[in-house]
């Protein structure tokens, strides 16, 4: 009878929880609940700035195709700009105007480009950044999209050529 009752008394024991295994399992929780919520503010945080540099690109393709179409509707839209002057697009009369008024997209964006001219190696035709003769059918166009982002100016840039092909 001795053994059962020594038996019977070890269970008693185990089956409680001692305050000490409680501390360290909320710790061990509180410790995991703590990296959990850094981690989802990180990702959120990265999120945003993603989600700005992906507007900024969409805001650079749509800036060369809407040069692509102001090419389009008269060469002289843009053979006529003035070289390394800041030009802004602006949507007026149902088709798409280069002005030199800034003008602030969704209230954090700044799109610009300027107008460069072209030269070409006279034999071969090929670009070139010296010397060479001025081609009035080709423009090089430098755009870029700037926002600020914690007190600093963040940019998106493409510079292309435009080519007069129906005039």
């Amino acid at each position: 009878m001795m053994k059962i009752f020594a038996y019977k008394n070890i269970n008693k024991k185990q089956k409680g929880i001692s305050i000490i295994e409680v501390v360290i399992a909320s710790a061990i929780i509180s410790l995991s609940m703590i990296a959990i919520s850094n981690v989802y503010g990180n990702f959120l945080q990265l999120s945003l700035e993603n989600t700005e540099k992906v507007q900024a690109v969409f805001l650079l393709d749509e800036g060369v195709e809407s040069l692509n179409i102001m090419r389009n509707y008269s060469w002289k839209s843009i053979a006529s700009s003035t070289p390394s002057t800041n030009y802004y697009l602006e949507w007026k009369d149902n088709k798409w105007q280069s002005t030199t008024t800034p003008n602030i997209i969704d209230n954090k964006f700044i799109r610009k480009f300027t107008v460069e001219n072209v030269y070409r190696d006279p034999s071969t035709l090929n670009i070139v950044y010296s010397g060479g003769v001025l081609n009035n059918d080709t423009k090089m166009i430098n755009m870029d999209v700037s926002w600020n982002y914690k007190n600093s100016t963040s940019t998106k840039q493409i510079s292309f050529y435009v080519f007069n092909l129906y005039e």
